[in-house]
């Protein structure tokens, strides 16, 4: 069996290398607003969907092509190689408010963090998982336009204190910002965790935390006003930049990796990440990591009797009970799940992953909660 890392440092290179664009593209719209339809052709960064919440980005063509296939789960565009592309936004121009916070919004930005002033400003610039080198890489290479990103969340947000998250041993530095040093270890790199470490509180209402990959979006958009379609993604110890979309089959093809019949392939992170049904399941912003499991390297997850070893509890960084709370779960007892904490579990993984009988907790505790959302009795923040 191999042996687990929990180490977030990284010996990925340093260097962002481009995906040739595939012949088609994979969009997941499920519970999005769709603008696009069937038959409809589309310039690259035009706008195909709406998210329904009030601060979440539009989604956007990556290539211009022609709209073939439209379902609940995927839009699928047939890429034409041609370079039309839609006209830029002048974001220099406009001050914060109401107005540049929509137009974030339809560039594709997540405007939540930007809703509201804050004392504190914390950004989180650890690799978000074992594996993944995104973060340092982008503090590394991309510093001018995760500035601009931070001056224009200032705007917004105008904090009195802005700091910087980064890994121990590291010298990477954001202008205006207090560095604060963190042990790279995962879970250390989760939003929570890294707020408690550099306020000394926990949950604070005074604290607002960004990803250094949403401060990238974020400064891509303030500098060339057009919107986000593309994801950075650690790929076999490489960094790529890949249109959003990209099927996994192309991006194995592109880098000559091979999956075999019983391997899992993992969208996101080991910890957090999730295995995909299809290998024509498309990137998505959230994506900055590509896994290969190969058959036999873990013990499968098996939908076991919980033996109450208390494995998942000593693991756990919320201090709940991810055991009971998984239980009430699988026999569809939501609302005493949510009794018992639901919604503090921060999905690190780390109970499945620690789980002795190998049950799928972290997703039982994902089901919860995504059935008291559809049914409107989740737990409002």
């Amino acid at each position: 069996m191999l042996k687990i890392h929990y180490s977030l440092e990284s010996d990925a290179q340093k260097t962002i290398n481009e995906i040739a664009a595939p012949a088609e593209l994979n969009i997941q719209v499920r519970n999005l607003v769709l603008k696009a339809k069937k038959g409809q052709k589309v310039s690259r960064g035009e706008m195909i969907a709406e998210h329904p919440s009030k601060f979440g980005g539009a989604y956007h063509a990556a290539a211009s092509g022609k709209a073939t296939k439209v379902n609940y789960h995927h839009l699928t565009i047939s890429c034409d190689g041609a370079e039309a592309f839609v006209e830029p936004v002048n974001v220099k121009s406009m001050g914060p408010g109401k107005e540049l916070q929509r137009v974030l919004q339809d560039l594709g930005i997540d405007v939540a963090p930007l809703s509201s002033h804050s004392e504190n400003l914390v950004i989180n610039g650890l690799n978000p998982e074992p594996g993944i080198a995104v973060a340092e890489l982008l503090l590394e290479k991309e510093k001018e336009t995760l500035e601009a990103g931070l001056r224009l969340a200032e705007s917004f947000i105008t904090p009195v204190h802005t700091m910087l998250a980064v890994a121990t041993g590291t010298s990477y530095t954001l202008s205006g910002t207090e560095t604060v040093s963190v042990k790279p270890k995962y879970p250390r790199s989760l939003d929570a965790i890294v707020v408690k470490k550099v306020t000394g509180k926990e949950f604070p209402a005074d604290t607002k935390i960004m990803s250094v990959m949403d401060l990238y979006n974020l400064g891509l958009v303030a500098q060339s006003g057009l919107p986000v379609t593309d994801t950075i993604m650690t790929i076999n110890g490489m960094n790529y930049r890949v249109p959003l979309g990209t099927p996994i089959r192309h991006l194995l093809n592109e880098l000559d990796l091979s999956v075999n019949s019983g391997d899992k392939v993992v969208l996101g992170g080991p910890f957090r990440g999730e295995a995909v049904y299809s290998l024509d399941e498309g990137v998505k912003k959230s994506d900055h990591g590509l896994f290969i499991i190969k058959e036999g390297t873990f013990p499968s997850i098996e939908d076991a009797t919980c033996i109450n070893c208390g494995e998942c509890v000593l693991s756990c960084p919320a201090r709940i009970l991810p055991n009971l709370i998984s239980r009430y779960a699988e026999y569809e007892m939501f609302e005493k799940a949510e009794k018992q904490d639901l919604h503090s579990c921060f999905e690190c993984g780390l109970c499945s992953f620690n789980c002795t009988v190998r049950r799928p907790i972290l997703q039982y505790i994902r089901f919860a909660k995504d059935q008291l959302l559809a049914s409107g009795q989740a737990e409002k923040s």
